[in-house]
Parts: C-alpha cells; structure tokens; sequence
C-alpha cells in the first residue's frame, strides 16, 4: 500500500514539473513573439539645459543672502 502510494505521489510530482516546464517555455516564447511584433516605444528624453552664467550669479546671490540672513 506505502509502495503504491509512493508511486503515485511520483508520477503526480513528475507529470506537475512536466507541465509547469512546458507552461514557462510557452510564456517564455510568447513574450518574445510579443516583443517582436509589438515593441515598447521609446520615450525621448529631453535636452538638459544648459546654465548660463547669469542663473549662477542669481544662485550666487541667493546663497549669500540666504546665508546672512540666518546670522
């Protein structure tokens, strides 16, 4: 009775890994069917901006008075 239910619980755990297998292969390859035919758009990013010598002054000034008027 041991020897049968041992059996069983191996050919149940084998055919459980089996499917599992074969359902993470098909996701696998469905996601690059996917990604082949519908690719994710790519976002344009946007030129940094350029510092000119007047916004560090300003930043400058901020600072000083920032700084002398916690004193």
């Amino acid at each position: 009775m041991l020897e049968k239910g041992l059996f069983l619980m191996v050919i149940g755990m084998g055919i459980t890994f089996f499917f599992l297998g074969i359902l993470i292969l098909s996701v696998m390859g469905a996601s690059k069917i996917i990604w082949k035919f519908f690719p994710e758009p790519e976002e344009h990013v946007a030129p940094a901006r350029v510092i000119s010598p007047a916004d560090t002054e300003i930043a400058i000034a901020v600072a000083a008075v920032t700084a002398r008027s916690q004193k």
